[in-house]
């Protein structure tokens, strides 16, 4: 589960609210698998409303970000991860019916949505709201975009987001694995990485 706490928050309120709802709504289908009334439609259902959800809080945060005219550098990095989160989740999802072990791959979409959450909000979503918060304050958007390295995180901080760049890390090399294993089949032929 993920607990929401002050560190997650971005001080701003539309933001902090809908990221709460992504946390509950993660936190719904972990308390599925954890007292067993995890079943491929209870699933789906909790990963669509999710879904749902988090394509409308990207758009959201992306209206924002346009409107306090964050600089368009930062603005794409937002657009590509939020893409990228959208893409992962559906085909994490398709797993989910193609896969033997369900309890395995569901697990595996709870660490990704909880690490992916973890990193993006501690991360770009806190550059994105310093940014916000230096144009308000008369920066202009290039100004506030260079400004981004002065974040300073504490240590427990940093911690949380390192794991969770780990756990992100060690799910993409597994499907990487995966496809990798697929592809030796379909051609018959070893792929470099797979002599290593």
């Amino acid at each position: 589960m993920l607990i929401w706490s002050s560190i997650f928050e971005t001080n701003i309120e539309l933001v902090d609210l809908q990221h709460r709802k992504l946390f509950e709504l993660l936190n719904k289908l972990c308390d599925s698998f954890e007292h067993g009334r995890a079943s491929e439609a209870l699933v789906n259902e909790i990963l669509q409303e999710l879904l749902t959800y988090a394509d409308k809080h990207f758009v959201d945060e992306e209206l924002l970000m346009v409107r306090s005219k964050v600089d368009i550098r930062h603005i794409n990095i937002q657009r590509m991860e939020h893409s990228s989160f959208i893409y992962d989740i559906k085909n994490l999802r398709k797993g989910l019916c193609t896969e033997d072990d369900f309890q395995e791959v569901s697990e595996k979409l709870v660490c990704f949505i909880t690490s992916w959450l973890t990193f993006h909000i501690l991360g770009t979503d806190m550059i994105m709201a310093a940014q916000i918060r230096a144009i308000e304050h008369g920066a202009t958007p290039g100004q506030a975009y260079e400004s981004q390295n002065t974040i300073n995180y504490d240590t427990a901080t940093i911690h949380l987001m390192l794991d969770s760049v780990m756990e992100l890390w060690r799910i993409s090399l597994e499907r990487c694995n995966k496809l990798e294993e697929k592809l030796e089949t379909i051609l018959g032929v070893r792929t470099q990485s797979s002599s290593y």
